[in-house]
């Protein structure tokens, strides 16, 4: 169903209507073609590809990102542990837990950048 078709059969649809008078006909009609103008923008919109630097660059910051978390996230255990049965224990947990959110985040740009 194109923006075309949609407008054609609002349009023929309008002039079936007995009770309005031509004024008001002429501005649904005006309404219409303002609608049918935006929305061809917006489906010009849809189809310009992302360029590819920003897809590079997402993919360095996220790397770059994925890079520094464990260093974050082993503070983050450390004080979870404090009062625990785990309290002197290694911390094993957070490259499995790296490992674990490089792979969803990993996962999501490769699907953006398929459905793209």
């Amino acid at each position: 169903l194109t923006p075309a078709l949609v407008h054609l059969a609002l349009s023929w649809e309008m002039n079936r209507v007995p009770y309005l008078e031509l004024p008001q006909r002429q501005g649904l009609e005006t309404t219409l073609v303002r609608v049918n103008a935006e929305l061809n923008v917006c489906c010009q919109l849809l189809r310009t590809p992302i360029p590819l630097a920003y897809t590079r660059s997402l993919l360095r910051f996220l790397n770059l990102w994925l890079t520094l978390l464990p260093f974050s996230l082993v503070r983050t255990f450390t004080d979870f542990n404090k009062g625990t049965w785990w309290e002197n224990q290694p911390l094993f947990v957070v490259p499995l837990t790296t490992c674990f959110i490089g792979l969803v985040f990993l996962s999501l740009e490769d699907i953006a950048v398929q459905i793209e």
